[in-house]
Order: structure tokens, then C-alpha cells, then sequence
């Protein structure tokens, strides 16, 4: 009887545990969930701030021979991405693109109705941002940077990078893979977690969707780490 009750106990405990696991995780990335039209239009002072401020910059630094400027904002997110406890807006925007799945890409950070940061990239073709709230508790908010491409050899996808503001520059902290995808409609996505700590553990679940368009999970939901950062900016004054 005695034996029965101290399973009985452990299980509950551990039921504790897995939901208070589960309470904590911080979704990283979900390409499962529509996203929102309105994410990629700006409001009239911040399209002020990108075409008066930003790209004049930027196009003295990418010159009309390496590719014409064709701006697109792929959205922007919202929270303390540079210093803890501020207000800030962060813009990511396609400058031009040089191939397939090759261009220039730019990041704008604004505070108070003000520039306070100018970033630009050779990496891609910007597909979506996304705020991550503090997964590793030192006091600034993460971010999600998408990029996609066109079907080379009969496939393309959606790679992403998670990044952070590390002395007044954004940094990546690690790649993955969001979307596989091929000439059919069918689409291989992965929901990306984590567990919020000094060291968050991430993972991710594997989803499927047909010509249904629907999303079906598939397998369980697996621990992984994140691969070498993809994209590197450099700041523009």
C-alpha cells in the first residue's frame, strides 16, 4: 500500500514539473500560425523615418552597380531589444535583391519617434520578424529574422535567425530551419521553443501540411540546438 502511495506521489510531482515546463516555455518561432497583413505596414512617423532617414544612407552604401534599390518591409516587432526596459520598434526591410535567395537586407531600430539604429546585411531575402520575450534573462528581448527564397532544383524553405543586441549591434545567436517546401503544396514546418534560462534550451516540433493546407504534427516535440548564425550587419551612419 505504502509502495502505492509513493508512486502515486511521484507521478503527481512530475506532473507538476512537465506542466510548469510547459507553462515556462517561450515560443521562439511558429510558422504553423497565419501571420498578421497589418505586421508588415508601418505607421506614417516610422515610413517617414525609412525613407527619410534610413535609405538615403543605405544607398550611399550599396551603390546602383551591385543592385537598384526595390525597399520591402517584411514587418516589424515591438520590446526592449537594445536596452532593458525601453520601448522600441524594429524594422526589418528588403533592400534589393541580387539572386536567388542573395540580396540586401536592413534593420531599423526607433525609440521615441527616433532613429537610434541603422543596420544593414548582405544575407537574403527577408520573409518575417518576430519578437522572442528574454529567453535568456539578461534583461533584452530577442528577435526572429526569416528568410525564404525561390524553388532551386525543385526545393526551397525558410531558414531564420535568432539575434540579440549585444553592445548596441544585433548579433545572432543561432540558425534554423522554419519550412521546407517543394513545387507541390505541400509544406514541412518546425515550431520552434524554448526553456527560458541563462542557457535556454530549445525545441522544436515537426509539423506536415498537405494539399489541405492544413498542418498535422508529426513525432514528438525534440530537443536541438541552433546552428551558426546566418546573417551578420554592420551599422550605417
Amino acid at each position: 500500500m505504502k509502495t502505492k502511495y509513493l508512486v502515486l506521489i511521484l507521478a503527481v510531482c512530475l506532473a507538476g514539473t512537465f506542466a510548469a515546463h510547459g507553462q515556462g516555455a517561450v515560443v521562439v518561432n511558429d510558422p504553423t500560425k497565419d501571420e498578421a497583413e497589418t505586421e508588415a505596414k508601418l505607421s506614417v512617423a516610422d515610413d517617414a523615418i525609412l525613407k527619410g532617414e534610413v535609405i538615403p544612407k543605405i544607398k550611399k552604401r550599396v551603390k546602383s552597380e551591385v543592385c537598384e534599390a526595390d525597399v520591402d518591409v517584411a514587418g516589424h516587432a515591438h520590446g526592449s531589444f537594445s536596452r532593458p526596459g525601453a520601448r522600441q520598434t524594429l524594422v526589418f526591410y528588403q533592400y534589393c535583391q541580387t539572386g536567388n535567395g542573395f540580396g540586401w537586407v536592413g534593420l531599423m531600430l526607433i525609440e521615441n519617434g527616433k532613429l537610434v539604429g541603422n543596420f544593414l546585411s548582405e544575407s537574403g531575402w527577408s520573409a518575417s520578424i518576430n519578437a522572442v520575450p528574454d529567453i535568456n534573462r539578461n534583461g533584452l528581448d530577442e528577435f526572429v529574422l526569416s528568410y525564404t527564397g525561390g524553388i532551386h532544383q525543385g526545393q526551397g524553405g525558410v531558414g531564420a535567425d535568432l539575434m540579440e543586441f549585444t553592445g548596441g549591434m544585433p548579433k545572432g545567436l543561432g540558425w534554423f530551419q522554419a519550412e521546407s517546401f517543394g513545387e507541390t503544396e505541400a509544406i514541412t514546418a518546425w515550431k520552434v521553443t524554448a526553456a527560458p534560462a541563462k542557457i535556454p534550451v530549445f525545441y522544436k516540433q515537426k509539423y506536415f501540411s498537405g494539399e489541405n493546407q492544413k498542418f498535422h504534427r508529426v513525432g514528438g516535440n525534440l530537443a536541438f540546438k541552433l546552428g551558426k548564425p546566418y546573417s551578420t550587419f554592420e551599422v550605417v551612419k
